[in-house]
């Protein structure tokens, strides 16, 4: 029976070629969608795990309460020693204090004007001790466009593109 049906799809083309061609389309694009997903989705959520989240989040009742709005009155502070704690306690947990701001950049010119303004988000980290190991697990040594990690109390980095909106500085110094 194997035999006939077989010389039968050989001997007519049309009914052998199109099946096997949507066959091999939807198995290509199911493969392909897979791995572009998958990929997709691992970036993704380890970006966040690096970035914004973390594995574990540590903060107050009243902060996780209203975190979309960033309030900083209501952040952790003088965490050295729970800071010391959780580092004693769960030693096999990269611990790494971070605070997030937002705010209004304004970027004056020569007059003293506004010249731009935008939005900003800001991220509070520790790059200046070398154990915090903030710059590679943000991947910033391959991420930078161009001027320099931050390596001194006071100064600021911003994003390529924002800066190009705004101005022609590179690295801030903050009074």
């Amino acid at each position: 029976m194997i035999p006939f049906l077989l010389k039968g799809l050989l001997r007519d083309k049309s009914r052998s070629r199109l099946p096997i061609l949507v066959v091999a389309i939807g198995v290509m694009l199911t493969v392909f969608m897979h791995a572009y997903i998958t990929g997709f989705m691992g970036d993704t959520i380890e970006m966040n795990a690096n970035f914004s989240n973390g594995h574990v989040k540590i903060m107050t009742r009243a902060y996780a309460e209203n975190m979309d709005q960033m309030p900083n009155d209501l952040a952790l502070m003088e965490t050295d020693r729970l800071l010391e704690a959780l580092k004693t306690q769960f030693s096999s947990v990269d611990w790494a204090p971070r605070i997030r701001f937002g705010g209004l950049l304004d970027v004056p010119n020569e007059q003293g004007e506004t010249r731009s303004q935008g939005p900003v988000y800001g991220l509070g980290l520790d790059f200046l001790s070398p154990e915090s190991g903030e710059a590679g697990r943000l991947n910033l040594d391959n991420a930078l466009v161009r001027g320099q990690i931050i390596s001194q109390s006071g100064e600021a980095s911003s994003a390529n593109s924002f800066l190009k909106k705004c101005t022609s500085t590179r690295v801030i110094r903050l009074p």
